[in-house]
């Protein structure tokens, strides 16, 4: 065997006279490279953009929250409050709702979320754009879409931001506040989150919220946890609130874009792993010519005693080298071209923000495997092949 592994080395370093069989063997490799450095890379690419878009849920999606199941609004009671202070958990009551935002003869409805000043300071750290967090009732935040679309200007007190929502009631209408509510509020900062919320979300204080839409007492549309939270704790939770509450997770909250980028990865992984099929046939055909060039030196081992098993593994041997080095170095090539944008973002998104890229292990663990189990059963093909018809080869 390690004879084989000998001659096998020798066929892939030295040059053969064929100077075609020289360069079939050279595409062979560097399609193997390039095949192996595209897979990485735009899996690399994948997980940075799919890692950034989690980001900003780690910001506005809460690690766990709690809903009625029997209607968008519950009341925030006594025995709610005792459950969670049981658990040790810091929660964030919250109203979300839909309304109609005004200003500079410009409307668009929009989703306002009031939070009570329980959120976390990090959280608004990490999203505020400009400006700062409501700490007035009559203070709201907005996206960085809607304060470019709408003209919203901070801290502009002579042209207030109105918001009106319409008025659930009964019998007929009189006059104008039978039909909607309306409070004005100031802008005092700007998020910036991604487009779809920055065009479409207002944060604003939580007695805002409750004299916006109507809301007396203790209600809320939800309690948000913004702190990591054990599985034992979740499961206490349920049982302690019974089956009128719905305590989800980030991942539950979030199901339907969770499990698309898991599609997307598994449909990009599936199509560069066909590029790398592809690429790889390449050296079928490389092998084929190595053999029949090498025929004559095949003819004088066959007398020496190599055998029909033996000569055939030479070219499984061979296919692997050429696989093995075009693996390493594809990897090695990504890895420069990532790590280039990394530093110097040579590709952007928009302007001021790089596309993302991940180094991940499984990436590259991915990548070496599809190559290698591939270049293997192309090797192995070619090496049945040989020795199905080495003898009758031979003789020509």
């Amino acid at each position: 065997m390690n004879f084989t592994l000998y001659i096998a080395k020798r066929y892939f370093l030295s040059k053969n006279k064929n100077k075609a069989v020289n360069y079939m063997s050279f595409l062979a490799l560097l399609g193997i490279v390039f095949s192996s450095a595209a897979m990485i890379i735009v899996l690399s690419g994948f997980s940075g953009l799919k890692n950034y878009s989690l980001e900003f849920l780690s910001y506005t999606s809460p690690d766990l929250e709690i809903s009625s199941k029997q209607g968008k609004r519950f009341v925030f009671n006594e025995k709610i409050k005792d459950v969670l202070s049981s658990s040790d958990i810091n929660y964030v009551k919250c109203i979300s709702e839909r309304a109609v935002m005004s200003i500079n003869g410009g409307k668009k409805i929009v989703s306002i979320k009031a939070l009570d000043e329980s959120f976390p300071k990090r959280n608004i750290d990490s999203i505020l754009y400009a400006g700062s967090w409501p700490n007035k009732e009559e203070e709201v935040v907005v996206g960085w879409g809607l304060a470019y679309d709408l003209g919203v200007s901070l801290n502009n007190y002579e042209n207030p931001v109105t918001f009106f929502v319409p008025v659930a009631g009964k019998g007929q209408v009189f006059q104008e506040k039978d039909i909607y509510n309306n409070r004005t509020a100031v802008s005092s900062g700007v998020f910036n989150l991604n487009e779809e919320l920055n065009n479409n979300l207002v944060y604003a204080d939580f007695s805002f919220g409750q004299k916006l839409f109507g809301i007396k007492g203790n209600e809320v549309n939800s309690i948000e946890v913004y702190d990591r939270v054990s599985e034992n704790t979740i499961e206490n939770l349920k049982g302690l609130l019974g089956n009128d509450f719905y305590v989800k997770t980030k991942l539950e909250q979030n199901e339907i874009l969770y499990k698309m980028l898991k599609t997307e990865e598994l449909a990009i992984f599936l199509i560069f792993s066909l590029i790398v099929v592809v690429a790889l046939f390449n050296m079928f055909g490389a092998l084929i010519m190595i053999f029949l060039e090498k025929k004559s030196n095949l003819k004088t081992l066959s007398v020496l005693g190599l055998t029909k098993e033996k000569i055939g593994a030479l070219f499984t041997f061979q296919g692997l080298y050429i696989t093995v080095f075009g693996c390493f170095g594809g990897l090695a090539l990504g890895s420069i071209l990532l790590s280039l944008q990394n530093y110097f973002s040579i590709l952007n998104l928009a302007p001021n923000l790089p596309y993302p890229v991940s180094f991940e292990l499984k990436n590259f663990v991915l990548t070496f495997i599809v190559v290698i189990i591939v270049g293997s059963a192309v090797s192995y093909s070619v090496s049945t092949l040989i020795k199905k018809n080495l003898t009758k080869s031979l003789q020509q």
